[in-house]
C-alpha cells in the first residue's frame, strides 16, 4: 500500500508541472493589464511601465514562468497584486471552507441518492421506478446557479429555516450555513449517482451470493447493507471521483451565491482583478484535489473489495 501511494504521488509530479504551465499561459490570455488593475485606469503610461517592471510583467513569458516555477519549488508563490499580501496565506486561509463544502455536498448527494436508487432497483420497471428516474432526470437539467437561488429564496428568505450567507462560527453554526450551498451542489450530483447506483444494484440483486444469502435466511437489513449496498458502491466511487471537476465548478458558483469566503469566490474575484498569483495557486489547489480524489477512490476500492489488487 505504501509503495503504491508513493508511486502514484511521484506520477503526479509531471501532471502538476503540465497543469502549472497551462494555467500560467492561460491566465496571461485574460484581457486587461494587472498594472492598470492595480493603479487604476487614470494612471500615466510612465507609472504603468514602472509597475509592470516591479511586477516582472515586462519580462519574456519563459522567464516569467521560470521565476514562478523556481519560487514555487521553494514554497514562494508570490505576492497578490490586489491584496498586497502573501498568496499562500490568502488561499490557505480560505481552503477549509471549500473543502468542507465539497465534503458536505458529497455526503448529501449520497444520502439523497442511496434510498431512491435502492427503491428504484427493487421496483424495477414499475411506476415508482419511472417516477424516480423522471424526477432525477429533471433535476440533472437544473443549472447550479438556478437551484441555488431557488433554495435561498425558499428556505432562507421565505421560510427562514436556514442562513443564506456566510460560513458560520464553527460547529453546528457552520453546518447550518453550509447546508443550502451543499444541497445546491448535491442536487446536481445526485441524479448521476442514482442512475449509476441503480444499475449497479440491479446487477448485484441477481448475483449468486445474494441468492445464497436469501437462502441462508439472512435478515433483510444485514443482506441489504453488507451484501447488496457494499458490492454496489464501487461504480459510485468511480462516478464521484470523475465528477470532482463538476463539484469544483459547483463550489465556485455556490460560494458566489451564498457569499462564502472560499477558494472558489477568491478565484472569481482574482480573475476580475487580473491577480495572476492567486489564480495560479487556486487552480493548482483544485488540480491537486482532482488528483487526490482519484487516489482516494483507488484506496476505497480495496477497502470495499479486498479482491482488488493495487498495481504500481
Amino acid at each position: 500500500m505504501i509503495r503504491y501511494v508513493t508511486g502514484r504521488l511521484l506520477q503526479f509530479l509531471p501532471v502538476l508541472f503540465g497543469i502549472s504551465l497551462i494555467v500560467f499561459l492561460l491566465v496571461r490570455l485574460i484581457p486587461g493589464d494587472p498594472a492598470i488593475a492595480v493603479l487604476g485606469s487614470r494612471a500615466t503610461p510612465e507609472l504603468i511601465a514602472r509597475m509592470r517592471d516591479q511586477l516582472g510583467l515586462d519580462l519574456p513569458l519563459w522567464r516569467q514562468y521560470f521565476h514562478f516555477l523556481s519560487n514555487a519549488l521553494h514554497g514562494n508563490f508570490g505576492i497578490s497584486y490586489f491584496y498586497q499580501a502573501d498568496v499562500w496565506g490568502i488561499v490557505v486561509m480560505r481552503l477549509p471552507v471549500t473543502l468542507l463544502l465539497m465534503a458536505y455536498s458529497i455526503a448529501l448527494s449520497i444520502v439523497i441518492a442511496t434510498p431512491f436508487a435502492l427503491i428504484s432497483a427493487l421496483r424495477r420497471d414499475r411506476l415508482t421506478d419511472h417516477l424516480i428516474r423522471l424526477g432525477f432526470t429533471a433535476a440533472l437539467g437544473m443549472p447550479v446557479f438556478w437551484s441555488g437561488i431557488i433554495l435561498a429564496l425558499l428556505f432562507g428568505a421565505k421560510l427562514h429555516l436556514l442562513p443564506i450567507s456566510g460560513a458560520g462560527n464553527g460547529g453546528l453554526s457552520t453546518l447550518a450555513h453550509l447546508t443550502l450551498p451543499s444541497l445546491t451542489i448535491a442536487i446536481g450530483l445526485s441524479p448521476i449517482l442514482v442512475r449509476t447506483l441503480r444499475s449497479s444494484l440491479i446487477e448485484v440483486l441477481v448475483s449468486d451470493y445474494v441468492t445464497t444469502g436469501k437462502a441462508m435466511g439472512l435478515r433483510n437489513h444485514f443482506l441489504t447493507t453488507y451484501y447488496i449496498l457494499r458490492n454496489s458502491l464501487r461504480p459510485v466511487i468511480t462516478v464521484i471521483s470523475i465528477n470532482v471537476g463538476f463539484l469544483i465548478g459547483g463550489t465556485v458558483i455556490a460560494e458566489q451565491i451564498f457569499s462564502l469566503a472560499g477558494v472558489g469566490s477568491l478565484l472569481i474575484g482574482s480573475i476580475t482583478t487580473r491577480d495572476y498569483a492567486i489564480i495560479q495557486l487556486s487552480t493548482l489547489f483544485f488540480a491537486i484535489l482532482v488528483i487526490l480524489a482519484n487516489l482516494v477512490a483507488d484506496l476505497l476500492y480495496v477497502a470495499l473489495d479486498p479482491r482488488v489488487a493495487l498495481d504500481v
